[in-house]
C-alpha cells in the first residue's frame, strides 16, 4: 500500500548524505548518468553549480573519482577554449606529424567501481574507530545479516540482531547487560534477589522475570515490553522511571521518556524470525531500518519517494530485493553499483 502526504514532501534528512553539498552533487551526478539530457535539466545545473564555488568543487570531484572526464562535458562544467596556433619559423624543420590513438574512454564499469571504492573507503575511515572499539568492548556480537541466540549464566536468553553487541556482567548482587549498539530481544529468568538491568545510550531497563526487546542507535532507544513488566529510566535520572505493561513500546532520547502508540506484536518482532513486518511506515523509516541489515550503503535521493507510506513483510536475508520491490511499490528507479552500494532515486 503507498500513500501520499498532502504536500509530497518529508522534513527527514537522516537518510541523506551528511554534507548538502555533497549530497546535492551526488544528486546531479547521479540525475545526469542517463543520456541524453534535456536542456532545461542542464540549465537547472549549471544554475546550481554557478551559484556556490562549493558546488563545482563537490561535483568535480565525484567526476574525478570515477574518471568522468567526458561528463564535464556533457554538462557544460568546462567550456573548451579554441588553441592559438603558434608560428613555425621557415627556418625550423618541419616535425613529422605521427597520428596518436587517443586514450579509450573510461567504461561505465570503471568509474562505477571507481565510485564504489571511493564510498566505501569513507565508510571505512568514519565507521572504523567505533566499530574496533565495540569489537573489542563486547561479549557477544553479530556481524551484519547475522542473529546469534546467546545462553546468560543464569539461564535467561539472549537473541543478538543484525549488526549488534552487548557486553554481559553478572555477580551475586546483580545481573547486568549493556546494549552497545544494534538490537536485542531478551527472555528473563526470574529471581527477586538479582534485579536484571539492561542498559541502552539513553536508558536503562530493570526486570525480575520477563520478556522484552531492546534497540539502541545514535538517536534513541526503544524499549517493548512483550510480557511481564519492566520499570525504564534515563542513565542520569535515577528517580524518575517510567513502568511498562505488556504491550507498552516506550522511547528514550537526550530530552527523556516517551511512550508511544501501541504497536502490533508480530511487526516489532518480526526480526526474530528473520523477517521485516511494517505497515503504513514511511520510505525513508524502512530504508533505515534495511541499511542495518545491508553491509553497503544504500541511497536515497529523492524527498518525495522519501515521503511515500509503504507496507510490505519481507526477508531480511535478502535486502536487495526488498529494495527492488519497494522502488517499485513507489515508483523509483534503483541502481546497484558494484560493492553493492544502492541508490534509489
Amino acid at each position: 500500500m503507498v500513500q501520499n502526504k498532502p504536500n509530497g514532501k518529508t522534513a527527514d534528512t537522516d537518510h541523506r548524505h551528511a554534507d548538502p553539498v555533497t549530497d546535492a552533487a551526488l544528486d546531479w551526478f547521479v540525475r545526469l548518468l542517463d543520456p541524453p539530457t534535456d536542456p532545461a535539466t542542464l540549465a537547472a545545473y549549471q544554475a546550481w553549480r554557478e551559484s556556490d564555488p562549493r558546488h563545482a568543487r563537490a561535483f568535480d570531484r565525484l567526476t574525478e573519482i570515477g574518471g568522468m572526464a567526458e561528463l564535464h562535458s556533457a554538462t557544460l562544467a568546462h567550456r573548451s577554449v579554441p588553441a592559438v596556433p603558434v608560428p613555425v619559423p621557415m627556418s625550423a624543420p618541419v616535425p613529422m606529424t605521427v597520428p596518436v590513438r587517443p586514450a579509450p574512454r573510461p567504461t561505465r564499469r570503471a568509474w562505477v567501481g571507481a565510485l564504489a571504492a571511493s564510498v566505501l573507503l569513507a565508510m571505512v575511515g568514519t565507521h572504523l574507530y567505533p566499530d574496533l572499539k565495540t569489537r573489542w568492548n563486547a561479549d557477544h556480537r553479530t556481524n551484519t545479516g547475522e542473529r546469534r541466540d546467546v545462553a546468560l549464566p543464569d539461564g535467561s536468553r539472549l537473541l543478538l540482531d543484525s549488526d549488534s553487541a552487548v557486553t554481559v556482567a553478572f555477580d551475586g548482587a546483580e545481573r547486568r547487560v549493556t546494549l552497545l549498539r544494534g538490537q536485542a530481544w531478551f527472555d528473563v529468568v526470574r529471581d527477586t534477589a538479582r534485579p536484571f538491568r539492561v542498559t541502552a545510550g539513553f536508558s536503562v531497563v530493570e526486570v525480575t522475570g520477563t520478556a522484552f526487546s531492546v534497540r539502541s542507535d545514535d538517536q534513541e532507544d526503544s524499549v517493548f515490553l512483550e510480557r511481564g513488566r519492566v520499570t525504564v529510566r534515563r542513565p542520569d535520572d535515577p528517580g524518575r522511571a517510567m513502568a511498562l505493561t505488556p504491550g507498552d513500546r516506550l522511547t528514550a532520547t537526550a530530552l527523556g521518556l516517551t511512550l508511544q502508540p501501541r504497536p502490533n506484536p508480530a511487526e516489532i518482532l518480526s526480526w526474530r524470525e528473520g523477517r521485516y513486518a511494517f505497515h503504513n511506515e514511511s520510505l525513508t523509516a524502512v530504508v533505515a531500518t534495511l541499511r542495518r541489515y545491508h553491509p553497503a550503503p544504500i541511497l536515497l535521493l529523492d524527498d518525495r519517494i522519501a515521503a511515500e507510506r509503504v507496507s510490505g513483510n519481507y526477508r531480511l536475508d535478502d535486502p536487495v530485493g526488498a529494495l527492488a520491490a519497494l522502488a517499485d511499490m513507489v515508483g523509483a528507479r534503483m541502481t546497484v553499483l558494484p560493492g553493492g552500494i544502492a541508490i534509489l532515486r
